[in-house]
């Protein structure tokens, strides 16, 4: 296969943007050395947003106090809300390294989002991570007063490692009887284990995310667990009976592919599912260059599926 171009400004952008301790190529290298992974575990600095109210809660959780870091626009009526699930390769990130997209759901789709600060692999391997963000599921249905939350519109998003964690916390929803869902929004999920999709195969040395990178991940992750549909949902073998669902891939990634077959399967299955590839995109676009044209026309379509499923 023949790697498609990158688009002109995204490439531009990777030649000549400065995202600190980031590394836009090589991520396996980073993630084979823990003192260069624990580096992308610090929080930024985060952008201000005079329309959203942010502040950080924390509750019981499976291995002890889990903070979530809350994110509500200025209303006074009951909102729907958004469970997040940053990224990270599973090892690093926070909900401060992905705050400009909680403010912007928060602002645009009118919810109040609340993004979980799960427990990290290596050290906490699965299923810790699915775990915190299920524990944060149930703790916003339950206490919704907490959060000027209104628990009959709930959905469920996350970008690459969050997507795979946000679609286990969906499939487990299901499974359990746990709180009804409406929506879920996956950008880029990691979501088969295998590595055997084409483009998984074949992007071997793609910006921002190489499959050396995506080797590390598993293996931090899952070890022994592969099979188990909780860290790998396409692993499962039913997928009916779960709420709509919007994805996004990017076309020069190495998750491309098993994004797209989890919408195949999806759909498949029954599920009211909208897929949408992004020409030119690398993985992770969005965040890291939200000011690219093709980003902000994704993030807009991102907000829309949100504001349409949780305002019907």
């Amino acid at each position: 296969m023949t790697v498609p171009a990158v688009d002109p400004e995204i490439q531009t952008l990777l030649d000549t943007a400065d995202t600190g301790v980031f590394p836009l190529h090589g991520l396996d290298a980073v993630l084979a050395d823990p003192r260069r992974y624990t580096l992308l575990r610090a929080r930024p600095d985060t952008p201000v947003d005079d329309q959203v109210k942010v502040r950080d809660l924390h509750i019981p959780g499976p291995a002890g106090q889990l903070r979530l870091r809350v994110y509500r626009p200025d209303a006074t009526e009951d909102l729907p809300m958004i469970l997040y699930v940053h990224g990270g390769a599973f090892t690093y990130g926070s909900p401060e390294a992905e705050e400009g997209r909680s403010l912007r759901y928060a602002r645009d789709a009118h919810a109040v989002v609340v993004s979980v600060d799960y427990r990290l692999a290596p050290e906490h391997p699965y299923p810790a991570a699915a775990d915190d963000a299920y524990a944060a599921l149930t703790w916003i249905a339950d206490n919704p007063a907490e959060l000027g939350g209104d628990r009959t519109r709930i959905a469920v998003a996350g970008g690459s490692a969050g997507g795979n964690i946000a679609a286990s916390t969906v499939l487990r929803a299901r499974d359990q009887a746990g709180p009804r869902l409406l929506f879920q929004s996956l950008t880029y999920p990691s979501v088969d284990s295998g590595l055997t999709s084409t483009s998984a195969r074949e992007f071997t040395d793609t910006p921002v995310l190489n499959r050396g990178a995506m080797e590390l991940a598993v293996q931090y992750y899952a070890k022994d667990d592969h099979a188990d549909p909780y860290a790998f949902p396409i692993r499962a073998t039913d997928l009916s009976g779960l709420p709509p669902t919007y994805i996004a891939v990017a076309e020069i990634d190495p998750l491309r592919d098993e994004g797209r077959d989890y919408a195949a399967r999806l759909s498949a299955a029954g599920v009211t599912t909208e897929l949408v590839q992004v020409p030119g995109a690398v993985h992770g676009f969005d965040l890291l260059f939200p000011q690219a044209h093709l980003s902000e026309h994704n993030l807009t379509d991102q907000v829309r599926t949100l504001r349409q499923a949780l305002h019907p």
